[in-house]
């Protein structure tokens, strides 16, 4: 089967080996060659003429105020009538890339109203830099560009770091988080700024966190909002933590006069971890717990009171009271 194969295969080599050999295809083969030639000598004679094409280039409007936003209206693109040789127009012929053309809105004049003009002679001096060779520019559609703006309403706001802490075992974040840009001025429509108290900055994890760390931020802005700031810096303290313990009084406030409060314990220990480098400066002075009088009176029928910090530093976390509550009794004074 093989054999037979091979045979079929010499054959049909040697008959076109005898086509090919022929004298009449020698000639037209002969003939087509110098056509072609023919050909490309016509082709390169007349793209040494003059010749006219049309590019189609997309506009980019690039540093506007913060406190203005473009209308969706204004062009996008201009169509440009170019003359050159046809060497040259064959490049944009066959579907060259074109980057935008950059218009800096804020280096524009203003023309009526909210409106901004390019001129003329502005848009060719742009078209030109972009261009990859030098052709003439014949025409330009449209010749000039008006662009249209509306103002924006404004409002400074705080800015909320939106940070979630991975730290490694024996570390924490020791302190708030410190923002480069606390407050920043937000623009957009009234409605909606109305609604803001605040923007927060996009979601970052940080993992196994055992020192300061430094990032940057983007600002999550709901649609329809602008600002001259859209990152922030973030430092987001991180130490090592150790265990120390205080013992605070139960204090109360707003003791009617005649009144008299007994607690006991009157003292109770507070055990909490702090950044290693302040254990020395956390002191009694530093956590307190002050609670008011109202709230012993609402728990006046079972005597008992939980009990809880209401002062203390940022950097002091995982505050355990012993003992949880305290006992009370609230004495009603005589007076002669």
């Amino acid at each position: 089967m093989q054999n037979k194969f091979i045979s079929a295969l010499k054959l049909m080599f040697r008959n076109a080996n005898v086509f090919f050999r022929n004298q009449q295809w020698k000639e037209i083969l002969i003939f087509l060659f110098f056509l072609l030639l023919a050909f490309v000598f016509w082709l390169l004679e007349n793209l040494q003429q003059d010749y006219e094409q049309r590019v189609v280039l997309p506009l980019h409007y690039k540093n506007v105020p913060p406190e203005w936003i473009l209308s969706e209206d204004n062009p996008q693109k201009v169509s440009v009538l170019l003359r050159d040789k046809g060497t040259t127009l064959m490049y944009f012929l066959w579907g060259a890339y074109f980057s935008p053309i950059d218009i800096s809105v804020s280096n524009l004049s203003h023309a009526t109203g909210q409106t901004l003009l390019v001129t003329a002679q502005e848009l060719e001096t742009m078209i030109s830099k972009q261009l990859v060779s030098s052709p003439s520019i014949v025409s330009i559609e449209p010749h000039e560009i008006t662009i249209k703006y509306d103002s924006l309403s404004s409002r400074s706001v705080p800015v909320i770091a939106n940070v979630i802490v991975n730290a490694k075992p024996g570390f924490q974040v020791s302190g708030d988080i410190k923002i480069s840009h606390p407050e920043i001025r937000l623009y957009g429509g009234k409605r909606i700024l109305d609604t803001l108290n605040g923007i927060s900055t996009k979601l970052y994890t940080i993992e196994n966190a055992s020192a300061t760390r430094e990032l940057t931020a983007e600002l999550d802005l709901p649609a329809g909002v602008k600002t001259n700031q859209e990152t922030v810096q973030l430092m987001v303290p991180v130490e090592e933590f150790t265990e120390k313990k205080i013992y605070l009084p139960v204090l109360c406030y707003d003791i009617p006069s005649n009144y008299a409060l007994r607690i006991f314990p009157s003292t109770v220990e507070v055990a909490c971890n702090i950044p290693l480098s302040l254990f020395k400066e956390l002191d009694e002075e530093d956590m307190k717990i002050r609670l008011p009088f109202d709230e012993f009176e609402e728990n006046r029928s079972t005597g008992k009171l939980p009990v809880r910090l209401t002062e203390k530093p940022s950097w002091v976390a995982n505050a355990v009271i012993v003992p949880g509550e305290v006992e009370f009794i609230i004495e009603q004074l005589h007076h002669d």
